[in-house]
């Protein structure tokens, strides 16, 4: 994931993996199809809008499974586990992700999210808001 993502052969090790089984506010998931792992969400409550958001840190499907919906349904089943503010962000070089994000929060609220661009010292890139309550 991580190599994919940074397009780097050997990048660093993910910084927070170690919370997400120590933390109350982090939550791993693995996301399976026909039994088979195809890729993971990591859920937090680091937000950079406003404190105490829900948000998607990491979502990852492998290739293969790709454009066949499996992400979508995964991205809604972790919403619906958790209801109330999200905040979903993609780095700014991600387009995939971004068009991806757009679409998908677009389904799920039925259009009723905001989407601002953020380039400060939190993020850089476009970041999606919405409740699901």
């Amino acid at each position: 994931y991580r190599q994919e993502l940074l397009g780097q052969e050997n990048p660093e090790e993910y910084k927070y993996f170690e919370l997400y089984f120590s933390n109350k506010d982090y939550r791993p998931y693995f996301i399976k199809h026909k039994k088979n792992i195809i890729g993971f969400a990591l859920v937090n409550r680091y937000s950079v809008t406003e404190k105490g958001l829900f948000s998607i840190a990491e979502f990852y499907i492998e290739k293969k499974y790709r454009n066949r919906g499996l992400g979508r349904v995964a991205a809604y089943q972790v919403f619906d586990l958790f209801h109330g503010k999200w905040e979903i962000r993609e780095l700014q070089s991600n387009k995939k992700a971004q068009i991806f994000w757009r679409n998908v929060i677009q389904e799920y609220t039925d259009g009723n999210f905001s989407e601002i661009h953020l380039d400060n010292e939190s993020w850089s890139g476009p970041v999606q808001v919405f409740i699901n309550c």
